[in-house]
């Protein structure tokens, strides 16, 4: 349920990527020096160095207090440093989370009622509601994220009346589009509310911004590969993710969150010797302390392995792997999703080798830590029926 959600949502966190050159559209025109400040800002949010974007944005405070492009901004940080940095397991920082981006919503409006045909303005309006509908998805508040995602929805618009080559915008259409006609069964009561989507139109907007976006091109390009890695999906082509992850290596040879992107890759084109072989790399480079890989990072990189060793039959090699994420709860204050989720790896590989008893006890362990990120469901089921190794390959990160 959460992964739909979060594709329904992903396209406007980026739309203060659209402060397209190309814009005349509208009567006001965004100040060269803040688009300058707002694009540094920006690409370091892509590239995880979030305290240089944090001083971008507030010098765009700073200078242009009234304008919501900096509020937004130091949102956006606050988002991904949520999202990437602390593996979305920090509550405390769920709250500023908050509070940074009710403040860029209130300065937003304000601007809007002075700059009505400000159409990057909107854009941005519309990201800023979009991280708003994050916060309550994350929550399980599915009406109020609902509610804020059609506002976000509402603002893109507008913003592409004022000028339809913005071709960046076409990120959030795209990914409205595609997680509306995507929507799964058991929230069909929502998509009664909201307007139906088309899956395939969809793709072909993100595809058209991968092409001639901007700012948010390779944003299309990365949504397009998590598209293409869906397990089980009918729009699945892991082969076309592969080529594509393989070309953003090679363009961010360093950067943590594009090698696990080629990683994912490989391993739903079911190419798991090259797969391994990355992942292998990977954890070599956390252990190492480069730059870009967090020790935080450690729990997703080793949950990694041991499920491409299930996968391979090597249950002893992903016991150990588990194991080893599953320490890793002891050293932080919040417990990361992906050392949780080892946890519940466990119980499955229990499952497998039909050692019910203590599957169970290890599901109730992956229930007692507080779940932010919509656990439950899974658990209870393997507690009701025992996990079937026959599911095996499944999709590599949590649910």
């Amino acid at each position: 349920m959460k992964k739909a959600f979060k594709f329904f949502i992903a396209a406007f966190l980026l739309l203060i990527g659209t402060l397209s050159p190309s814009f005349s559209g509208g009567k006001d025109e965004l100040p060269a020096e803040l688009k300058a400040i707002s694009k540094r800002g920006m690409d370091y949010v892509c590239a995880v160095e979030l305290d240089k974007a944090q001083a971008e944005f507030e010098e765009a405070v700073s200078k242009y207090p009234e304008h919501p492009f900096g509020h937004f901004g130091l949102a956006m940080v606050k988002w991904a440093h949520f999202e990437y940095l602390e593996e979305e397991s920090n509550p405390a920082m769920d709250r500023e989370y908050d509070q940074f981006t009710d403040k860029a919503v209130e300065v937003g409006k304000k601007w809007l009622k002075k700059h009505p045909d400000d159409g990057n303005a909107h854009l941005c309006m519309g990201g800023m509601y979009g991280l708003r509908a994050r916060l309550y998805l994350m929550r399980h508040s599915w009406l109020k994220a609902y509610i804020n995602g059609k506002r976000a929805l509402s603002s893109m618009h507008k913003a592409l009346k004022i000028d339809p080559e913005l071709y960046d915008a076409y990120l959030g259409l795209g990914l409205y589009e595609y997680s509306a006609g995507t929507l799964p069964k058991v929230i069909r009561w929502l998509s009664r509310l909201i307007m139906s989507g088309d899956a395939g139109k969809g793709i072909e907007y993100l595809e058209l911004c991968k092409d001639k976006g901007y700012f948010n091109a390779v944003a299309a390009k990365l949504l397009l590969i998590e598209i293409f890695t869906q397990t089980n999906s009918p729009y699945s082509n892991p082969k076309q993710a592969v080529e594509w992850s393989n070309e953003l290596r090679k363009i961010y040879p360093r950067h943590a969150q594009m090698h696990f992107v080629q990683i994912v890759s490989l391993y739903e084109a079911r190419m798991y010797d090259e797969s391994e072989r990355e992942m292998k790399e990977y954890l070599s480079r956390v252990e190492k302390g480069f730059p870009q890989y967090k020790r935080k990072f450690l729990p997703r990189i080793l949950v990694s392995l041991g499920t491409i060793n299930m996968v391979k039959g090597d249950y002893g090699s992903a016991l150990d792997y588990f194991q080893r994420a599953r320490e890793t709860i002891k050293e932080e204050k919040h417990p990361s999703r992906w050392a949780v989720w080892g946890v519940v790896r466990i119980g499955n590989l229990y499952d497998a080798e039909k050692m019910r008893e203590r599957a169970v006890e290890t599901y109730k362990e992956a229930l007692s830590y507080r779940d932010e990120w919509g656990f439950r469901d899974y658990i209870e089921k393997y507690l009701d029926t025992p996990f079937d190794s026959k599911l095996i390959p499944d999709q590599l990160p949590p649910p």
